[in-house]
């Protein structure tokens, strides 16, 4: 099978977001399969004078293909226009154009697939759906989203949760999307055969860490709630926070001495803070997946997660899932993991078992098989 796979490299520098681990395992993947032939496809912005993509980027070594336009005004005119069509970059022979992330590229030679991860911009009942940033937003998903629905032969998404969203926002025909799923890197599972105490700890415990920063969308304001009621409990736990920062709750958290902020983490060192955590909390409010769930259940961590979008289906029965308003409760649940153990380890072991089945492979194959399915 030869595939032409379009990106943005910039999404899969590391360290990454969620999308970009998805974007470098998967097609990493695929590249190692045999019987799939797999090139890139990207704006030649993106080569560094080596004639490579940059050091940061896992794929930097896979065959690659470019083109002379900037990469935003190429794929805006792609999503308004349906132009420039793409077929004179792509090799002969081509049996599918496929983009690991959402777009829209516009090409008669093959057949395209994309992944929609989630469609959050449709959503009219979030707190920020209304802003004008969401509504700014949703508009420019509007100009294309639909027909990459209507004119991809296949569409792959990542929880059955979008799949539904995408079916009940914007008629979606279901048969022609395909549930992928995201998997867990192996340095997570790695780590949680070695003892904690057998390496240095990168922070003092004992603490909870929140990875996706303080934002409004990962569920800022009851992290910063549930911080208060520790302190009210006079818990020695911390709350350490990884990812990027909302300009407003940088002030917020410093009034809360029990919040650390630690900005972004390097992959080399996200699987050791998750292991030596008492747990993750992940209060966000809106995702299409969610995989620091599945990281931390990799490494041995238990998992407190919302009851909001795709979290309650990728935790499964291995997680503890939780309304985000109910502060005291979520405060308790955090006290009573960290002082006892034994019940700590039971959600250890089942976040242990239900992580194992989540791996990079299975996801791969599944994106084969519909290829080969949809063909």
């Amino acid at each position: 099978m030869k595939l032409v796979s379009y990106i943005h490299p910039i999404r899969t520098y590391l360290p990454c977001t969620g999308v970009g681990r998805h974007i470098n395992q998967i097609l990493l993947g695929l590249a190692e399969q045999s019987g799939v032939e797999l090139n890139l496809l990207f704006s030649q912005q993106w080569l560094e004078a080596d004639g490579k993509l940059n050091p940061r980027c896992p794929l930097r070594e896979l065959p690659k293909s470019t083109f002379p336009g900037l990469e935003n005004p190429t794929e805006r005119t792609w999503k308004l226009f349906g132009y420039p069509r793409m077929d004179k970059y792509l090799p002969e022979q081509t049996d599918w154009l496929y983009a690991p992330m959402e777009t829209y590229i516009p090409v008669s030679k093959c057949p395209v697939a994309v992944t929609i991860h989630d469609v959050q911009a449709f959503e009219i009942n979030l707190p920020w759906s209304r802003t004008w940033q969401h509504q700014w937003f949703r508009y420019k998903w509007g100009r294309w989203v639909r027909r990459a629905l209507s004119e991809c032969r296949v569409v792959f998404t990542v929880s059955e949760f979008s799949k539904q969203r995408m079916v009940e926002l914007l008629g979606a025909d279901p048969q022609k999307i395909v549930v992928v799923g995201n998997g867990v890197e192996q340095s997570f599972f790695d780590i949680a055969s070695v003892n904690s105490l057998d390496f240095k700890p990168l922070v003092e415990a004992p603490y909870t860490l929140v990875i996706g920063g303080l934002r409004q969308k990962k569920g800022g304001d009851y992290v910063l709630a549930v911080a208060k009621a520790l302190l009210e409990r006079k818990s020695n736990l911390k709350i350490l926070v990884a990812g990027e920062l909302e300009a407003d709750y940088i002030e917020a958290a410093k009034a809360h001495s029990n919040i650390s902020l630690l900005g972004m983490v390097s992959d080399e060192d996200l699987p050791k803070l998750l292991r030596q955590a008492s747990s993750l909390l992940f209060l966000s409010l809106y995702e299409g997946f969610g995989m620091p769930a599945l990281e931390a259940m990799a490494v041995g961590t238990p998992v407190i997660v919302s009851n909001r979008a795709s979290l309650p289906e990728v935790v499964g029965d291995a997680g503890i899932v939780v309304n985000p308003e109910e502060t005291d409760a979520i405060a308790e649940i955090l006290i009573n993991l960290e002082a006892n153990p034994s019940v700590a380890e039971e959600y250890v072991q089942r976040g242990r078992k239900y992580a194992a089945e989540h791996t990079w492979l299975r996801c791969v194959n599944r994106v084969i098989t519909a290829l080969q399915e949809f063909a």
